[in-house]
């Protein structure tokens, strides 16, 4: 008797399993493709980019004056983002002098802590303190109105950070007695140099653009150099006292105003008062007082009644124990 069963032939079982099969094997292929084209877009991203971003970084520090230590602190890890802009390597470089002038700072406390019972070196120390602090609210306020496009501003800003700089390896030369101190002023001629760096980037780009490889080292009228004036550029300043100014508040001799010494007047007017003027009027009189207005009281105008009429005297001198050519100021910071 035949069988009702159908017959199941090995090359149809065959057919049928190679159907399922190879739907599978194209997905697998599929799946090998794309991974070896993300690890090639990855390997692009590793290698090809460094090359682009260390080219940029070289062209701009050409444009220096210590092109060598500009290549050293740009090519610090994670310093420079890949593939740089003009104004993100001038950024990375403002960065790079901002660390560098915080160790420094570190250092001069340094000095502070070990110099108790050296009068002389205490207070070049202190001094210092005060004039890397300036130049550190400078610095921020470089990477503020670069960040807003204002390079004229950036410029300026980054220059007296300089200055200050310049004035702490200065007051650091004169009580150069220690090994500390002679490091820390190896230091700060280090620090000065990467500042300079970025101030040179900053012209080059405010000069000639976002074309790096037109970037040029920092030259003076000396060589020949002038940069562009015109409307706009700063050739017009609006100098000369504001007129209509109404005073806040008034000083005398007598006491029978608002405050009897300017210090006194000083120390009400408020802090980062913006643009606006604090008018200290200071009525006829000889104020024997030397008059400090802090680094936060900004716009603070003093008014007399004529000279010789007002007169402000204070009696420090650098003869005095103690006492350096920075604190015999009489108005000062």
């Amino acid at each position: 008797m035949a069988s009702s069963k159908p017959l199941h032939h090995p090359l149809f079982s065959s057919a049928k399993s190679h159907r399922r099969k190879l739907p599978i094997r194209c997905f697998c292929l599929l799946i090998a493709a794309m991974s070896s084209i993300l690890i090639l877009l990855i390997s692009l991203f590793l290698f090809a980019s460094p090359s682009s971003s260390a080219a940029q970084i070289r062209l701009a520090c050409k444009a220096t004056r210590y092109p060598d230590q500009c290549l050293t602190s740009l090519s610090e890890p994670g310093r420079v983002p890949p593939d740089p802009s003009p104004s993100q390597i001038i950024h990375s470089a403002i960065s790079a002098s901002s660390q560098t002038l915080s160790t420094a700072q570190s250092k001069v406390k340094s000095i502070v802590d070990s110099s108790a019972g050296n009068l002389d070196r205490t207070n070049a120390a202190n001094t210092c303190l005060q004039l890397l602090s300036y130049s550190e609210q400078r610095t921020r306020s470089t990477d503020q109105a670069l960040t807003r496009g204002e390079i004229k501003n950036a410029r300026a800003w980054l220059s007296a950070a300089l200055v200050y700089q310049y004035d702490t390896w200065s007051a650091l030369k004169y009580v150069n007695d220690t090994k500390q101190v002679g490091e820390t002023m190896s230091f700060l001629d280090g620090l000065i140099h990467v500042t300079s760096n970025a101030l040179s980037m900053m012209v080059s780009f405010d000069n000639f653009g976002d074309n790096v490889a037109s970037w040029t080292p920092p030259r003076t009228e000396r060589d020949g150099f002038w940069e562009k004036t015109g409307p706009g550029l700063g050739s017009e300043p609006n100098l000369g006292f504001p007129s209509g100014l109404k005073e806040d508040v008034t000083v005398c001799k007598t006491g029978k105003c608002g405050y009897k010494t300017v210090q006194e007047a000083v120390n009400a007017a408020p802090e980062d008062n913006g643009a606006v003027k604090f008018v200290i009027k200071i009525s006829e009189g000889v104020y024997e007082e030397t008059v400090r207005v802090p680094f936060e009281k900004r716009n603070v105008v003093f008014i007399g009644d004529g000279m010789g009429k007002t007169v402000i005297t204070g009696s420090l001198n650098a003869g005095m124990r103690g006492i350096t050519t920075y604190n015999t100021a009489t108005v000062g910071e």
